[in-house]
């Protein structure tokens, strides 16, 4: 079975008017187009292109493991995480049992599964994930510590100097919750590092890249605790084809570009700043892992000519790039399980041991399911997602 895919752009804030369109060559909504589903969750229906049925009804009301999505960021999107499974679980029955509507804007837990996720970049894309090294931060904010006294910013420079001292004494934890937590002077101390950033554009140093951020972040979210809690992050920058993997309890943030993100079936996000919704501090901080590390983006390893397999440590799905042209197709690739294909360039026929055919052209997906093996050919790349 081969069936095409089809489903509106959701608006969202942060969301770009410009790169689904631009890149996709679809049709421009004139609000923010930030991500477009393909899957089997209630949050956003998916609907069999001709068939008058979403592909939830199609399966007969079983679930996929796992949710692909486009998605676009023209501005960042909030600093969150996502529960394991065992939190998930725990979150929605209890928001069931106080009676909280599904469709209530307050309400964290929106099922019952974790969210691992895995973005992989169409375009070039920057990304905030995981806590730095905690002696890079350190280093980092001893230097703003100097640069804030050279500019007689006071207030920056204090607080600076302050949580130093809570990172040697207490650990990021605490640094965190304190600043979840809005510290009374938290909007001068932003506003004075913004302009310590706006100053410093041409100095490379261990915090040049956080710092680069932060007038675009104060802009948007003048004194917003995500402002200060972005110097704590990594900056990711993926190359087109580059993934970067997110599993539970990893605080991040897209900031910019376009992609092919893949996840478990899940909406669940616990929020802890960058955005004008929700935020539950005492829910994302039992949430949240605090290890350090460095964290670089990922590239996928041959599986063959013209299939191309990501790292992931996920069972939820399994992400390949498909790349076919004039002397490579791709036949007989077994599938033991439902897939999703999205085609990202050119023109590529998807055909199945059914002898079923679909041609999928640029930013068109279809659903994969009930074949022994399938093949792909044409002129183009694509991604199949499958667990």
């Amino acid at each position: 079975m081969i069936r095409k895919l089809t489903n509106n752009a959701r608006e969202y804030a942060w969301g770009s008017t410009s790169l689904m369109a631009d890149y996709f060559g679809i049709p421009a909504t004139g609000a923010p187009m930030a991500e477009i589903w393909f899957g089997t969750h209630e949050g956003s229906p998916t609907a069999v292109v001709d068939q008058n049925v979403s592909l939830l009804e199609l399966r007969a009301g079983e679930q996929l493991p796992f949710l692909v999505k486009f998605l676009a960021a023209g501005q960042p999107l909030s600093i969150q995480a996502h529960p394991n499974k065992a939190q998930a679980e725990d979150g929605f029955a209890r928001e069931n049992a106080l009676g909280i509507r599904l469709t209530d804007p307050a309400r964290d837990y929106k099922d019952d599964n974790h969210k691992p996720e895995m973005i992989v970049a169409l375009t070039d894309f920057t990304a905030l994930a995981g806590f730095r090294p905690l002696v890079d931060t350190i280093i980092s904010f001893q230097r703003i510590v100097m640069q804030a006294q050279s500019l007689n910013l006071f207030v920056l420079e204090k607080a600076f100097a302050d949580w130093i001292a809570v990172l040697r004494q207490a650990g990021l934890s605490a640094l965190v919750t304190g600043l979840l937590n809005r510290p009374e002077n938290l909007a001068e101390v932003c506003e004075e590092l913004a302009q310590l950033a706006g100053l410093s554009r041409t100095v490379q140093n261990v915090e040049s890249q956080n710092l680069a951020l932060v007038p675009t972040l104060q802009e948007l979210y003048p004194g917003d605790p995500g402002v200060i809690i972005s110097q704590l992050m990594n900056v990711v920058e993926l190359a087109p084809n580059e993934s970067l993997e997110v599993n539970a309890g990893i605080v991040h943030a897209y900031v910019s570009g376009l992609g092919v993100e893949v996840m478990a079936s899940s909406d669940n996000v616990l929020r802890g700043g960058l955005t004008q919704k929700h935020i539950n501090v005492e829910e994302l901080k039992n949430v949240l892992d605090y290890t350090t590390a460095l964290i670089r983006p990922d590239t996928a390893k041959t599986e063959t000519q013209g299939l191309y397999r990501y790292p992931s440590r996920n069972k939820d799905y399994i992400v390949y790039r498909v790349e076919v042209g004039a002397t490579n197709i791709l036949a007989d690739l077994k599938l033991p399980n439902a897939a999703i294909f999205v085609c990202t360039a050119g023109e590529i026929a998807v055909g199945d041991s059914k002898e079923e055919r679909q041609v999928l052209r640029k930013g068109e997906a279809a659903y994969l399911s009930d074949a022994n093996f399938y093949s792909f050919s044409g002129s183009g790349t694509g991604f199949l997602v499958t667990n």
